[in-house]
């Protein structure tokens, strides 16, 4: 019989007999029968407690007392932190706590920490990443599944000039195709102007008369573009229609 098959009775015994390494340890805390007794006896050991996943555990255990848990959170690396507040189970108090601890550390992270994090974040940590100044950050942005066209939509109109999120955005397997990216570019005042332009003939009539007026932020050379785009249309619904002449029937009438 494994630990994740044994009683609230087998489970206290187990953590009683102190004999446990650390992988067994957090399988008594993910045990639906755990109780917060046997819980706060595996935080009162210190040999446990050395552990990063026993006390990412233990922190979004439902029960634990809140000062215990705010006294494991700084000891916790950010991906146990996010883990935490990204866990069901954790009580709401305990996972904000958790996303105040990650952007209290955001600026003094690495740069491929910062990565790693734009890819994983959850919906309450995206308006602090929106904010970084790093072009790799935001790319980073464009992975993570939780990801909507709207955000992307505003990470390209607030893009700087010379960011690489443009070129990635119309690259990208998930957004490349979006229709509401594609209008972004075309209107974004720092998009590439040749990115921009190729995005011209992808719009709608009415988007693309936006952009000819001058009314959505593009560049002149964009909007110049537009405005020829909207010339060719226009000819072309109004050239008259050639048809193929006739050729003349032989005498007698048709063969």
């Amino acid at each position: 019989m494994g630990i994740a098959d044994l009683g609230p009775k087998e489970l206290m015994a187990l953590v009683a007999g102190g004999d446990l390494d650390e992988i067994q340890v957090v399988q008594v805390l993910r045990n639906p029968h755990c109780t917060v007794e046997i819980a706060r006896r595996i935080a009162a050991n210190r040999g446990w407690t050395t552990s990063h996943l026993v006390r990412e555990r233990l922190a979004s255990f439902r029960g634990m007392p809140v000062g215990t848990v705010l006294n494991i959170m700084p000891t916790l690396p950010w991906l146990s932190l996010l883990h935490v507040a990204q866990e069901p189970r954790t009580p709401p108090v305990i996972r904000r706590h958790a996303e105040r601890q990650i952007l209290s550390r955001l600026q003094r992270m690495a740069l491929g920490e910062r990565i790693a994090l734009a890819r994983l974040a959850h919906r309450e940590l995206y308006r602090h990443l929106l904010e970084l100044p790093d072009p790799e950050v935001l790319k980073a942005l464009l992975d993570n599944p939780r990801t909507i066209e709207n955000d992307v939509v505003l990470l390209l109109l607030r893009a700087e000039q010379g960011s690489p999120l443009f070129a990635a955005a119309l690259r990208h397997r998930r957004w490349g195709a979006c229709y509401g990216v594609k209008h972004a570019i075309a209107r974004a005042p720092h998009a590439p102007s040749p990115l921009a332009i190729s995005s011209l003939v992808h719009l709608k009539l009415a988007d693309l008369e936006e952009i000819a007026g001058g009314h959505a932020g593009a560049g002149p050379t964009v909007r110049n573009a537009a405005r020829a785009l909207l010339d060719r249309q226009a000819r072309t619904e109004t050239a008259p229609v050639c048809h193929a002449a006739r050729k003349p029937e032989p005498p007698g009438g048709p063969v």
